[in-house]
This record gives structure tokens, C-alpha cells and sequence, in this order.
């Protein structure tokens, strides 16, 4: 009987251990009172850490980019020199990030690629002279000491209304050598200027659309080919349409086969590295 009580003594000890460790973990909160990047360029390196008293879990996203705007379009975009989720303990120590001229151009030349084989492909217009370096602790914690969106992080480093947040950003002055260059990197030949009678290799799929001004887009959409990487194109008029070029060309794959001729997009050529063919 002694044996039993005693079981039953360390059962409620236990239980009660346990339902007081999880009262303290409903009721805890996360204090931050300081945070602050700290930063060190030089011509090609990015030294980066973080100074904060937040615990070393903490979930961070961390990003180094430079912002840029296109041609005919007044909003402004971001390339990353660098992006990644991770933790305060990580940065606690100092990081090397490159940010050479070259890291953003080829950012700049692949993302152009990227939105070209959507069809939206663009020309830069401008380019900031500014690298951005953020760092923010996102509103999903995993630690539930957080709370639901952080409903329960508090302190004096902690961003007032809406769910709490902590920041912060670095804009330091760093042109790029010669924003000029950055064109001649995209493409040998301009996609909004190309010649009649000229005939150019792709270096993405293309779309070749059946018109440029289609009444029935959906039909269109169904008669829609597509020119393969390396496929090529001669070009046989030029229209414009909403301020852009369509070509009319006649399309071949890259064994020179003929695919039919059709419309293109000059935005669907933008990003693309077009080479002249015979």
C-alpha cells in the first residue's frame, strides 16, 4: 500500500510539474529592446551581423539587394545580392556578402530571363545608386513563446501597430560603376528595335502567336507554338501594339526546320541573348 501512495504521490507531482512548466510558457513573453544591423563595405564585401537581445532561435529573413525600375513602368523592383531565412544566432557572427557590379547583373540578366519566358520580359530604365540591407523577425516564431504572430513579443525595439514586428534596414550609397553597361550585358541586339529582313537566334522558348490583335484570345491561345531554345526567327514587319513591337517572323527549330510564321511579342524577347543568324 506504501508503494501504491507513493506512485500515486510522484503521479500528481509530475502532473502538477507539468501543468505549472506549461502555465509558464502560456504566460511568458519575448523582450527586445535592441536591434541593430551592423554593417561594413567595402568594394566587392558586404560584412554583416547583428547586435539584439533576443534569444539565438529567433527566426530571421535577411536580404541585400538594389532596386531598379523598367521602361514604361513607374513602380520600383528589387534584385537580391542575397536573401535567406535563418536564425539571430547565425548573424550573431560577422558574414562576408559579395556585391560585386557582376553578382547584380547576372541577378538582374537571370530574373529578366526568368519573367521573359512568361512573356514579360523588360528593359531597366534606372537603377538605384543605393544597396539596401535588411534584416526583420518574421510574425511565424516556433518558439510558441512568441505567441500567435507574435501577439507576445514586447520591448522598446518592437514596431507599434498591427502584429509586432522587428526591423531593421541599412540604405547605404554604392553606385554601380557604369549603369550603361548593364544593357549590353541583357542582349547583343535591342528586342524593341530589331531589324526587317534580320534573322535572329533565341536563346528561351518563345511563344508564336497566330495574331498580334486577336478577337478571340482563347483561340488564339490554342493555336499558340512554341520556338525552342536555340530555335531562331526572320523577321518580316513590325507593329506596334499598346506601345510595344510585335514582329511577324517566320520560325524555325534549331535543326533549321521550318515551325510556320506567326507573331512575337518583343517583351517575350526581352532577357533573351540574341545572336544574329544567317
Amino acid at each position: 500500500m506504501k508503494i501504491i501512495s507513493l506512485s500515486r504521490k510522484k503521479l500528481f507531482l509530475v502532473i502538477l510539474f507539468g501543468l505549472i512548466s506549461n502555465i509558464s510558457i502560456v504566460h511568458a513573453q519575448i523582450i527586445c529592446d535592441k536591434f541593430n544591423l551592423e554593417t561594413e563595405f567595402s568594394s566587392t564585401i558586404l560584412k554583416l551581423s547583428v547586435d539584439t537581445d533576443l534569444p539565438d532561435y529567433t527566426v530571421v529573413m535577411v536580404s541585400v539587394s538594389r532596386s531598379y525600375k523598367e521602361k514604361g513602368n513607374a513602380a520600383t523592383y528589387s534584385v537580391d545580392y542575397f536573401s535567406e531565412k535563418s536564425t539571430v544566432g547565425k548573424w550573431r557572427s560577422v558574414h562576408q556578402i559579395a556585391i560585386a557590379r557582376d553578382d547584380w547583373d547576372q541577378a538582374l540578366r537571370t530574373k529578366q530571363e526568368e519573367m521573359s519566358s512568361y512573356g514579360l520580359g523588360f528593359e531597366v530604365a534606372s537603377i538605384s545608386d543605393n544597396i539596401d540591407v535588411r534584416m526583420v523577425v518574421p510574425i511565424r516564431q516556433k518558439d510558441p513563446r512568441f505567441g500567435d504572430r507574435n501577439s507576445k513579443l514586447r520591448g522598446k525595439a518592437v514596431r507599434a501597430g498591427g502584429s509586432p514586428i522587428v526591423e531593421d534596414e541599412v540604405e547605404k550609397l554604392f553606385p554601380l560603376n557604369s549603369r550603361a553597361k548593364t544593357k549590353s550585358h541583357v542582349t547583343s541586339f535591342d528586342p524593341l528595335n530589331l531589324d526587317v529582313g534580320q534573322k535572329y537566334i533565341l536563346s528561351r522558348q518563345t511563344p508564336l502567336m497566330p495574331s498580334y490583335s486577336p478577337v478571340d484570345i482563347t483561340a488564339a491561345m490554342k493555336k499558340m507554338k512554341e520556338i525552342p531554345v536555340g530555335g531562331s526567327i526572320k523577321i518580316q514587319k513590325a507593329v506596334s501594339n499598346n506601345g510595344k513591337p510585335w514582329y511577324k517572323v517566320i520560325a524555325y527549330d534549331q535543326r533549321k526546320k521550318r515551325i510556320g510564321m506567326g507573331w512575337i511579342n518583343s517583351t517575350a524577347l526581352l532577357g533573351q541573348k540574341l545572336k544574329s543568324a544567317r
